[in-house]
């Protein structure tokens, strides 16, 4: 069976920026051990030139320049470019991730198609700032109702997903729930971490909300006065929310306390979650965070609001805590009780690996994959 994986792929696989990066690669390296299978892997990148090239794992790699100006056009120059490289291949099924060019390029294939819904768009967007890029982000949500009303297959990768769906309307094919995975070097990560770390995994935007994170922060000091915050994510994204962050830290006195660590690899990020006790998440709009799933997978209890798909992954009370968006003297609490309680962190962390095993394991999520991928074919 060719399998055509669109989507966006690390050109550097040792560093991984995004979600939809960070499942890709377990994922690909989970589905290359089934001996019936040829993957190809195409991804659109701006600044760079077409090329075909062989990833570390052997996989062919067909890097498309993706075009100025393409919101403009309906993205069409990308789509097309993506459509002749799967002529060129000429797969059995298109796998598609994100609801953008690359699942544009699937539906409008005459090939069997999949995708997989990482992000509701529409949502996110309400969290973007500046003028153009809510523009941007309003067009990309037009573009992705575009896209769901022409695909026949998805994968919901949370119940939150399904939820969204009959909100959103325009969806009439088959879904095939099947979580993200997790790479397998976060099972291996060891100990209870230190006592009053912190760990941070996400972008620093408004939608991730590290700002709230800040404040609760200085109220966690005065009951752990050794606590520590690290934060690890780019930071390019949104200059304005990232100077808001850093004059919160200066006007508080806390910037002795706090690491900006910038985008990890995947092997950095693992040494992060073996030296944090928690990971603390309070996003605004989540649908199913690879961070999460890293952070039990890791053994690490972890906090986060309680909205989207997070409801779905934390076990209040068992593998973490949810508090409510905006409480941020309930999240202080949630951390104190966790940072104060290493009896109690262990117990969670431990409740979170036993899920992650059963939920998120790579070869787990490739074998519902390779099954998904059957189904499509046969039901024509």
């Amino acid at each position: 069976m060719r399998v055509a994986v669109l989507g966006q792929y690390p050109l550097c696989e040792e560093r991984i920026v995004g979600g939809i990066e960070a499942v890709l690669v377990p994922l690909l390296r989970a589905l290359s051990r089934f001996s019936d299978l040829e993957l190809h892997i195409v991804t659109c990148q701006p600044g760079v030139e077409d090329r075909l090239v062989v990833t570390q794992a052997g996989w062919p790699l067909h890097i498309l320049k993706r075009r100025r100006f393409g919101r403009l056009m309906f993205h069409r120059r990308d789509v097309s470019g993506i459509q002749r490289a799967l002529q060129r291949i000429s797969p059995d099924i298109v796998h598609a991730h994100g609801l953008g060019i690359y699942a544009a390029a699937a539906a409008q294939s005459p090939y069997a198609h999949i995708v997989t819904l990482h992000g509701i768009i529409p949502r996110e967007a309400a969290f973007v700032r500046g003028t153009a890029a809510r523009l941007r982000a309003f067009l990309d949500g037009i573009y992705a109702r575009y896209c769901l009303a022409r695909a026949k297959n998805l994968i919901s990768i949370n119940p939150y997903v399904e939820e969204e769906l009959v909100r959103l309307g325009g969806f009439r094919g088959r879904i095939y729930p099947i979580e993200n995975p997790v790479d397998d070097v976060f099972f291996t990560v060891k100990g209870n971490g230190e006592e009053a770390t912190i760990l941070y995994a996400g972008r620093v935007i408004p939608r991730k909300n590290l700002l709230d994170l800040l404040r609760a922060l200085n109220l966690v000091r005065e009951a752990v006065a050794n606590v520590r915050l690290r934060i690890a994510g780019e930071a390019e994204s949104d200059p304005e929310y990232v100077r808001l962050c850093h004059h919160f830290l200066t006007q508080h006195g806390l910037d002795g306390m706090v690491t900006f660590l910038g985008s990890l690899t995947t092997q950095q990020m693992a040494q992060e979650y073996e030296r944090c006790a928690i990971l603390a998440l309070p996003s605004k709009q989540e649908t199913a965070p690879v961070a999460v799933a890293e952070a039990m997978a890791a053994g690490r209890p972890v906090v986060a609001t309680r909205i989207c798909g997070m409801p779905y992954m934390v076990e209040d009370g068992c593998s973490g805590f949810l508090v409510e968006d905006g409480d941020v003297p309930g999240l202080a609490n949630a951390l104190i009780r966790l940072l104060s309680n290493p009896q109690l962190r262990r117990q969670m962390g431990q409740r979170g690996r036993e899920l992650a095993k059963a939920r998120f394991c790579a070869d787990l999520v490739a074998q519902q994959t390779y099954q998904a991928y059957l189904q499509v074919i046969h039901s024509g």
